[in-house]
């Protein structure tokens, strides 16, 4: 995930293993490997117009409050599928997910979005959505 951190937009240092390990618990996932690359790499990373859901970092809690436990825990909807575990959104009411799959949650990228309650893939991994969405915003421009 080093060699795109560029096409992310982001000022907060990563966090350590142990976050991400606690964070693991809380929720009792397994993160994708390339999801927990990233989140040493940078906290709380905007592509696009998405904003990944932040995990708190012990070093600095009152700038991550509102983090992925938070999201998929105090303020989950009961409506939405267990499947699915919230990673960020895009401030309209669309969540960007990871989809449990055989025990584990796997690489690919799911929308869910809050009016029809659907989701779909858009992505096979973190590292294309993130390749993708920046290159949407470059063509915005």
């Amino acid at each position: 995930m080093r060699d795109i951190i560029d096409l992310i937009e982001s000022n907060k240092l990563g966090v350590t293993d142990l976050d991400i390990h606690l964070t693991e618990e809380k929720l009792g996932v397994t993160f994708p490997t390339q999801y927990k690359e990233l989140f040493k790499l940078t906290n709380c990373a905007q592509v696009g117009e998405w904003t990944l859901f932040p995990i708190i970092d012990a070093k600095n809690r009152k700038k991550t409050w509102d983090d992925i436990v938070r999201q998929n825990i105090e303020l989950r909807d009961e409506d939405i599928p267990a499947e699915l575990i919230f990673i960020g959104e895009d401030g309209t009411g669309d969540k960007l997910c990871f989809r449990h799959v055989s025990g584990e949650y796997d690489n690919k990228i799911f929308i869910w979005y809050h009016e029809t309650g659907r989701f779909e893939e858009i992505a096979s991994s973190l590292r294309e959505f993130v390749i993708s969405y920046s290159e949407e915003v470059e063509e915005d421009e």
